[in-house]
């Protein structure tokens, strides 16, 4: 685990901040920690931020070793962090897997809010990249993109509805607020990259809108929030003069944020939902 060892409605997780005194004043209320587990997949587990480590009692879940988003949550007064169980590669089914795991299940129990990402495992959207990138449609055409992205519909809508059936799974083990944060557009579609032509990246970057929206929906409609950072991340894709989107030929961690896309893309996201739960 890295240095570390929220959902009925909106006021209970209000409430929780309130008592805890984030964003409240010494009179108004008296100090109490706020209990978080984070779960979900590699963007939820540092990945692109350099380094890899096993979490202490996960057996074959993996997160970076760089600062995100829940680590810089940890670093707020009254904010306990007492879980960080997000595993690189998840998929939604094998997020749900773990809620009953009593490591996980103990601290779901307890927390005020939950968070995690999911989904991008289930339409494995690092194959659309490849397929779909300038050097492998340079060898073999575009057929193979347009093939996979053909597919792109059926898989965004299982991937939703396994989304919305692990956010069901955590409900039973949690009476916290569950915050699902959606994906980043990966790619600048402002002008060709070495990566993928300006055309390609539109197309994929209209996918990623596509998951997320179907995302939105299907956990909203279980009662958890769900946060898009697109707009947070806009200008630093693959490609632009400012990428918070790791591409390194001897990287494992290609197409995750870097830190600062974790610090200034998913924390602002984070953040401004639990303002507007306050």
């Amino acid at each position: 685990m890295r240095a570390l060892p929220a959902r009925r409605t909106a006021s209970t997780l209000a409430a929780a901040l309130a008592l805890a005194g984030v964003g409240a004043s010494p009179a108004a209320a008296s100090p109490r920690t706020v209990d978080v587990v984070n779960l979900g997949d590699s963007y939820s587990a540092a990945f692109g931020t350099g380094g890899l480590q096993e979490v202490e009692g996960l057996p074959g879940c993996y997160q970076g070793t760089g600062e995100d988003h829940i680590d810089k949550l940890a670093s707020r007064p009254r904010v306990d962090v007492a879980l960080d169980a997000a595993c690189a590669g998840f998929t939604t089914t094998q997020v749900r897997g773990i809620v009953s795991v009593p490591l996980v299940a103990d601290a779901l129990a307890e927390a005020e809010l939950v968070t995690l990402t999911m989904g991008g495992n289930d339409i494995h959207w690092g194959d659309f990249i490849r397929a779909c990138s300038a050097p492998a449609e340079a060898v073999a055409g575009p057929v193979a993109c347009d093939v996979m992205l053909a597919q792109a519909p059926r898989l965004i809508a299982a991937a939703a509805a396994s989304a919305a059936a692990t956010v069901d799974a955590i409900d039973e083990e949690t009476d916290g607020r569950v915050v699902v944060l959606g994906y980043p557009h990966l790619l600048d579609e402002r002008q060709d990259s070495a990566l993928v032509s300006a055309e390609r990246a539109a197309q994929l970057n209209a996918w990623t809108d596509e998951l997320n929206a179907a995302l939105a929906a299907r956990v909203e409609a279980e009662g958890a929030v769900f946060v898009d950072v697109t707009d947070r991340f806009r200008g630093h894709g693959v490609g632009s003069e400012d990428p918070w989107i790791l591409v390194d030929p001897g990287s494992s961690h290609n197409l995750h944020p870097t830190e600062q896309g974790y610090l200034s893309g998913y924390y602002p996201g984070l953040m401004s939902q639990i303002a507007r739960a306050r």
